[in-house]
């Protein structure tokens, strides 16, 4: 039986969010679940493209759908600089409590609590969900809390489930590339194979750049985020790669500092600037 839903789904993880969004508008079902699943990975990509408000327009915030309601909230926490500090409460409270309903929600959980820099947290959140997506959150999580055995542990349940899946794929690169120097080259093979098969996408080049700088080769990694910025002027990750990509590759402190001026202003609440500001903040303390 056909997914109806495979290419929704799979722009969306390749990080091609307005294709997402494209297909997921054009989509027709009478099934109300695929409606619903349409529904999650339009309003992900809406947010992913900094429009966070169209979720909170558009999805009630009575709505019975665990995966929609965890949607929302996403959305606030993502839109609403003041409620940051209840969310992140709520959540906590949520899996302590172990009363996330859906794999959804324990992703969309894991990912705030991820980027609250709270791995521990967003461990637990997914931990007692198996689904493809559930399980590349857990990679994802070990690998950003050093824990690389494990997370290759993942990696081998998710090949066992689908090794040809786009998720699979991106797992098996992101854990590659962080393993012996020798293979880290595997990775950005894996990166361009699904970039020949699916199209280049903002984040499939920044993870190619990411494995260049790894291999040192700073000047390839400078050409795939100059190509990423050319897709998507305005995120944040490529942002930051392009900054460390500009000091590798001893570029003028006008451009460094271009990036840095780029970032404040676009992505005032991202984890990188909270903490950059604080560090100027302190050295300027420091100084008087």
């Amino acid at each position: 039986m056909a997914d109806k839903l495979f290419s929704i789904r799979n722009y969306f993880f390749l990080g091609s969010y307005q294709s997402c969004i494209g297909e997921a508008l054009k989509f027709q079902s009478k099934n109300e679940e695929e409606k619903q699943e349409k529904d999650v990975y339009l309003y992900r990509a809406y947010i992913a493209q900094g429009q966070a408000f169209i979720p909170l327009k558009e999805i009630p915030a009575t709505t019975k759908s665990a995966d929609l309601a965890a949607v929302r909230r996403y959305a606030e926490f993502r839109n609403n600089p003041a409620a940051k500090k209840k969310i992140l409460a709520e959540i906590q409270e949520d899996v302590a409590s172990k009363n996330i309903k859906s794999e959804i929600a324990a992703v969309l959980a894991a990912t705030i609590l991820n980027e609250s820099n709270l791995s521990e947290d967003a461990f637990r959140a997914v931990s007692r969900f198996d689904g493809l997506e559930a399980r590349a959150s857990k990679v994802f999580t070990l690998i950003k809390m050093n824990k690389r055995k494990l997370a290759i542990g993942e990696v081998k349940k998710m090949n066992q489930i689908d090794e040809d899946a786009t998720l699979s794929q991106l797992a098996n690169a992101l854990v590659t590339s962080f393993g012996a120097a020798g293979k880290v080259k595997d990775a950005l093979y894996i990166y361009s194979e699904m970039a020949d098969k699916y199209g280049r996408t903002t984040d499939l080049e920044m993870h190619q750049a990411v494995v260049s700088v790894l291999t040192q080769d700073y000047a390839a990694a400078e050409e795939l985020l100059e190509a990423a910025l050319e897709r998507d002027s305005k995120d944040a990750d490529v942002l930051i790669n392009s900054l460390v990509a500009a000091q590798l590759n001893d570029k003028d402190d006008e451009v460094v500092e271009r990036l840095i001026s780029q970032l404040k202003h676009e992505h005032p609440n991202h984890p990188w600037v909270i903490d950059y500001t604080n560090k100027e903040d302190e050295f300027d303390r420091i100084v008087v």
